[in-house]
């Protein structure tokens, strides 16, 4: 859908959308090897600002066998590196001193596409109503340029939808639906009372005031 979105539609920004832990990486992996095969020639993968996040995420990218291999934006700032040539998967942290580096390094190629883990956070526009733009909103913008896409991927869209970020249309939202066997809010979660008496789990209520971190251990 996300494919036939940018191939067919011609679609700038949008969404996609799904529950918590239900697999959105792997679903990126698979995603950028398609944006690969439709011609795209630099992905840019953000994560959060956190170096054990975006460790993680990298080397599950790169044990996928994807090719070309993902790589740190660090690891192509050296000027041997032409991202003008070839295809190349690049991640960076949504930092502001670290995407100021790789706007630097990547200047304005065409058709650069941006995945962005967790989009809600850091990315939408924090001074919109002042009609200013907050750094990190404003490096990515300057990365997506002027006819690159912006794929935002996240669980919790809400914000990115009222403050609609990079223009993104929510007609061309994409909800990707979970696994099967996955569980997740509505399990744990109900909110109706059937729900609530089929648990295929022990539910032990507690009063408020019994928050002690030694029953987040029992648990």
């Amino acid at each position: 859908r996300a494919l036939s979105n940018i191939v067919q539609h011609d679609a700038e920004a949008f969404v996609i959308y799904g529950e918590p832990q239900s697999g959105k990486t792997e679903m990126m992996i698979a995603l950028t090897a398609g944006l690969l095969d439709a011609g795209k020639k630099i992905v840019v993968v953000l994560t959060n600002d956190s170096v054990q996040l975006l460790e993680q995420n990298l080397a599950r990218f790169q044990s996928s066998g994807l090719d070309p291999a993902a790589k740190k934006f660090l690891d192509i700032l050296d000027p041997v590196h032409n991202v003008r040539e070839g295809e190349w998967v690049i991640f960076a942290k949504k930092n502001a001193r670290d995407l100021q580096r790789l706007t630097d390094k990547i200047g304005e190629v065409s058709g650069c596409v941006v995945i962005d883990d967790e989009a809600d956070y850091a990315s939408p526009n924090g001074k919109v109503n002042r009609h200013e733009k907050s750094r990190i909103n404003e490096l990515i913008e300057k990365l997506i340029g002027v006819d690159g896409i912006y794929i935002g991927v996240t669980a919790t869209p809400a914000r990115l939808d009222l403050n609609m970020t990079f223009g993104n249309d929510n007609e061309q939202w994409v909800d990707f639906p979970p696994h099967t066997h996955y569980t997740g809010q509505d399990i744990f979660f109900p909110t109706d009372q059937r729900a609530l008496e089929d648990l295929k789990f022990s539910l032990n209520l507690m009063s408020d005031g019994q928050d002690d971190v030694q029953h987040l251990r029992v648990a």
